[in-house]
């Protein structure tokens, strides 16, 4: 047997036994009923209006993912988060109920409460401040602001 016919050969048996493979059994009978297997998701009503859905929604979702996050300390990146600590390592300075007016993907800007604790136990409180996250940064986790400023100024972390 040559080559050529001895190559032919094994690609015809492997041809063979792939269509094998993915064909159906002898035993296996279609059937009209059909068996709603989704759950959570409700049927659509048109062929159009699906498509509208999924776009938006895909759109959506891929919009508030590219958005940049904030990781406070060593917290897993959030948006949007309603206390940052200012100091990481006694937790002794945080912005608290902090209401966000924009989030993009520049930066995000609110205004917040900073409470500071004091080496007394006394607590200075602060309403109303300024906060602005900037600079966007790729780290490991996703893009995130890698800066605080308080009433303008830049908080070093």
């Amino acid at each position: 047997m040559t080559s050529l016919s001895h190559k032919l050969l094994i690609t015809g048996t492997t041809a063979v036994a792939a269509l094998a493979l993915t064909a159906c059994s002898p035993s296996e009978v279609d059937s009209d009923l059909k068996v709603d297997t989704a759950t959570g998701v409700a049927a659509p009503t048109s062929a159009t209006t699906t498509a509208a859905s999924t776009t938006t929604a895909t759109t959506t979702a891929v919009a508030a993912e590219a958005l940049p996050g904030y990781i406070d300390c060593v917290a897993a990146p959030a948006q949007e988060p309603q206390i940052i600590s200012l100091n990481c390592a006694d937790n002794s300075d945080q912005l608290t109920d902090i209401e966000w007016d924009a989030w993009d993907e520049d930066a995000a800007t609110g205004t917040a409460s900073r409470i500071i604790f004091t080496a007394e136990g006394t607590q200075e409180i602060t309403e109303g401040v300024e906060v602005e996250l900037t600079f966007p940064t790729e780290t490991s986790q996703g893009l995130v602001f890698s800066q605080v400023e308080v009433d303008g100024q830049v908080i070093a972390l």
